[in-house]
């Protein structure tokens, strides 16, 4: 119990539990300000949920009411006449409801609908509208809700705890939650080794299993206070400032196929909290297993994660291994608390409590490990050739630096798992790439087939022709002008005909030239079908809304022809580039959603790959990596046992050693990354091929550009816009990665001259790197010179921001500018303020240390 308290008071006094409630409270806030500024919308939400229930009712009524004036009505006929009658009624209470947000009366009004509805086909009728699974659901939520007295709930954009925690849950609950737990105490244990405290621990009459216990009871009372942020954050928020019912009853739906169960949401929340304590466990007595073994919390906390992501692919891409007894499927909470149970959860919970003592029953058996995940380097003097005076220089600094990282191995750690972590995503870009392709070819083969089948399209307007034919006989037959009358019909279906078989012609000749590597047939049939929809979207938007845009099927086109004219192979996606001009409503954001993921290009060229790598905004994991890894600077001298200090009693001045440590880490940064991106290239390269180099991406210009005499490229309804080489992408966005990382080491490097621990630098550089890309957007004319707006890679690369502010300035050349001499000026701050620190060395009258 004592070692239990003792390992309490070091977590208590690393002050790491304000990092994380700051972090809960700032997570829950973000989540309940964007619910909160989505409010106004649940009342058209709602609206658009029933809107097309009432044109059901609204048109069933319609048909029957001229047979009830001519008193033409059968009896039956009259009985569900009566009925739409009062479901008109009863539609017009719901709407009312929904629009005095008078949520409570909402399920009763729904409950009278469905009782109208049943009535209404007990006597013959035919409601399409809303029929099998989902009908049967939303039956069964209406009789919860009326059962328990439960009003209408905002379910998308919750604002009450309950739900709100269900809506957080995947997030601080899921494996975001324990990354974010194994990043703040993953070095429990072997930060003990590094700093040599175990060595005196070792002094004490102590039992090794004791201690490794006490250390795993002190992770798991993390995890429990880590629970408890949660809850008070996910539940003092909504209470305090959103609206509160007893709504830990509202019910949540367990899906499988068509079968489908209702349970409580406490029940849920229940479930969501013991798979993670579970996840927690086993990760934390794997984390001390590998602990064990490792001599550095870098390399503990990366081959920890490493493993576990690893194990989870696994299980996602096996279903045979989706079962209770797999300790990765404690991960994947989100992916099947959803669907209809197949085990109990609290198997689940056995299960964790089974692997956990099995983990730490083989970490207490297992001899203490000093290994490393290389090869040791124990003995590289950390000087150039053991000799002192070379460290006069900046160069020498940095060489210096460099052995220092060399001995941990940490930079060679980080580029193997960033190199797994990229064959991982190239195959599963392959993969991706793959599916689309077949998808396409798949469907030009279906319209070859339905061309020629019968009860195809062609065969289905003829047959129409033939009806109308007859009518026309019959027309004539009564004196009537059959011609006038149905012969436009006939030209129509005649034109429908014709396009189809156009159409088809096309795709036949594109599935087959595209087995020859010849391209140009399939950007025909391509190109004829997005002038067709581009012809027909010109004539809906003259009377309709419709949030795609003439911009987005015109730079298709555009862009299909640059390919043609190049002869690159096709990427395929969607018809549609979605673009910033797009016209989305609020309501509309899953529509949104799913048109850009239909339209996504993917592909696993290498030029492509390293492409996603900067569109996708990937190009975040190896700078944040190495960031953390080398941006520290002195902060990371300092701790418990602060090398700084012994660096001072050096014949070195300490603005040599912080422009050393500026050098090291950026040559490290953008040379590692620079790096991992090749590889990616090259992977691409050997797997598939090495990419276009001419192949199209969109460059947007701002409206000043687009209205001016000399604009040169081209133009659309929205605005302007011209296609650069995708080459000519890739230089440009390296050229930003470089002036991005070197702006923000050096920023770390610099707040590491003034806070002594590496976590509060990184988060404070995160801080003002988020605040300083908000702000800039608030700077008008001047938001140019921030150099926090050009963070920002890929929409500053393709125009998009200077397209948004209207502003030309705003380009790849300002941006590293702006970029560059930020970190010229904080080089300087930095210089000039440390020649003035007391306490330094300046020169060689100084005491000098011999070796």
């Amino acid at each position: 119990m004592s070692l239990f308290k003792f390992e309490l008071k070091k977590i208590l006094r690393q002050k790491k539990f304000v990092w994380l409630l700051v972090m809960v409270l700032l997570t829950v806030g973000w989540f309940f300000y964007q619910n909160k500024i989505e409010q106004d919308l649940m009342s058209k939400e709602a609206e658009e949920k029933i809107r097309p229930i009432a044109l059901k009712v609204d048109q069933l009524y319609t048909q029957l009411y001229p047979l009830k004036r001519e008193d033409r009505l059968t009896e039956e006929q009259a009985k569900q006449f009566d009925i739409l009658n009062n479901t008109a009624t009863v539609m017009f209470q719901w709407k009312s409801a929904i629009y005095g947000e008078r949520w409570d009366e909402v399920p009763l009004v729904e409950n009278q609908f469905f009782s109208l509805l049943a009535n209404y086909e007990e006597v013959g009728g035919v409601f399409t509208t809303l029929e099998g699974v989902e009908r049967e659901k939303a039956i069964e939520k209406n009789a919860y809700l009326v059962e328990h007295q439960l009003p209408y709930a905002n379910e998308t954009h919750p604002m009450s705890p309950a739900l709100q925690m269900s809506e957080i849950a995947p997030t601080l609950l899921g494996p975001a939650g324990l990354l974010l737990l194994l990043l703040l105490f993953g070095n429990a244990y072997t930060s003990e080794k590094e700093q040599q405290t175990l060595l005196t621990l070792r002094t004490q009459p102590l039992r090794r299993w004791k201690l490794l216990l006490a250390k795993y009871a002190g992770l798991l009372t993390v995890t429990f206070f880590y629970l408890v942020f949660v809850a008070i954050g996910g539940w003092v928020i909504p209470v305090v400032f959103g609206d509160t019912f007893n709504d830990l009853l509202y019910p949540k739906f367990l899906e499988i196929g068509d079968s489908f169960a209702i349970i409580p949401i406490w029940q849920h929340l229940l479930n969501v909290t013991i798979l993670f304590v579970g996840a927690g466990a086993f990760l934390f007595a794997l984390l001390l297993l590998i602990g064990t073994q490792l001599r550095s919390s870098f390399s503990t906390i990366m081959l920890t994660g490493f493993l576990t992501m690893i194990g989870v692919v696994l299980t996602e891409a096996l279903p045979i291994m989706q079962t209770s007894w797999n300790p990765f499927q404690f991960f994947r909470a989100d992916r099947f608390l959803t669907e209809m149970p197949t085990d109990s959860i609290w198997l689940y919970a056995v299960s964790a409590f089974l692997w956990s003592v099995l983990l730490l029953t083989t970490t207490i058996f297992l001899r203490e490990g000093e290994r490393g995940l290389f090869k040791s380097a124990e003995e590289l003097k950390p000087y150039h050739k053991g000799k002192m005076t070379h460290l006069r220089s900046v160069w020498n600094n940095s060489l210096f630096e460099w052995r220092k990282s060399k001995r941990r191995g940490l930079v060679g750690q980080s580029l193997i798992v960033l190199f797994i972590v990229a064959i991982v995503g190239y195959f599963y870009f392959a993969e991706q790439a793959k599916e689309k392709e077949t998808e396409a070819l798949e469907r030009l083969a279906s319209i070859v087939e339905d061309a020629e089948n019968e009860t195809g399209l062609i065969g289905y307007f003829m047959e129409a022709i033939e009806e109308m034919e007859k009518q026309v006989a019959e027309a004539n037959a009564r004196g009537e002008d059959g011609d006038f009358i149905y012969g436009h019909n006939i030209e129509h279906f005649n034109e429908y005909i014709n396009v189809a078989r156009e159409e088809a012609a096309l795709a036949e000749l594109a599935l087959k030239a595209y087995g020859n590597h010849d391209w140009t047939p399939l950007y025909d049939y391509q190109l004829f079908n997005d002038r067709r929809y581009l012809e027909s979207l010109k004539e809906v938007k003259k009377h309709n809304y419709d949030p795609l845009t003439i911009f987005g099927y015109e730079t298709a086109i555009a862009q299909k022809e640059w390919m043609k004219e190049h002869n690159i192979r096709p990427v395929f996606a969607g018809t549609y580039i979605p673009s910033i001009h797009d016209q989305w409503k609020e309501e509309h954001r899953k529509e949104k959603k799913a048109n850009e993921m239909h339209n996504r290009k993917v592909d696993h060229s290498g030029l492509f790959s390293l492409f996603m790598y900067f569109r996708d905004y990937l190009y975040f994991i190896p700078l944040i990596l190495f960031l953390i890894l080398v941006g520290a600077g002195f902060s990371g001298e300092r701790g418990k046992r602060p090398t700084l200090q012994l660096l001072e009693t050096l014949p070195i001045m300490k603005r040599s050693l912080f422009l050393g440590k500026v050098l090291f880490s950026s040559a490290i940064a953008i040379g590692s990354a620079i790096i991992v991106f090749l590889f990616a290239v090259l992977l691409g390269t050997v797997f598939n091929r090495f990419g276009d180099w001419m192949y199209p991406v969109l460059h947007y210009h701002s409206r000043k550009e687009f209205q001016s005499f000399d604009f040169t490229g081209q133009r659309a309804f929205e605005g302007g816009y011209h296609f650069m080489p995708l080459g000519e992408y890739l230089l440009k966005a390296l050229l930003l990665y470089v002036c991005v990382a070197l702006f923000l080491l050096v920023l770390t490097n610099v707040l590491g001259i003034f806070i002594r621990q590496p976590l509060f630098v990184y988060a404070l550089a995160g801080l003002i790197s988020v605040a300083g890309y908000l702000l800039s957007w608030k700077l008008d004319d001047f938001a140019q010179y921030s150099p926090f707006l050009y963070l920002n890679i890929p929409k500053i690369v393709n125009g998009e921001i200077l397209t948004l502010m209207n502003d030309p300035s705003i380009n790849l050349y300002m941006g590293c500018g702006m970029l560059l001499g930020a970190t010229v000026f904080l080089l300087v701050v930095a210089y000039v303020g440390l020649s003035f620190r007391k306490g330094f060395v300046k020169g060689r009258n100084r005491v000098r240390v011999m070796v």
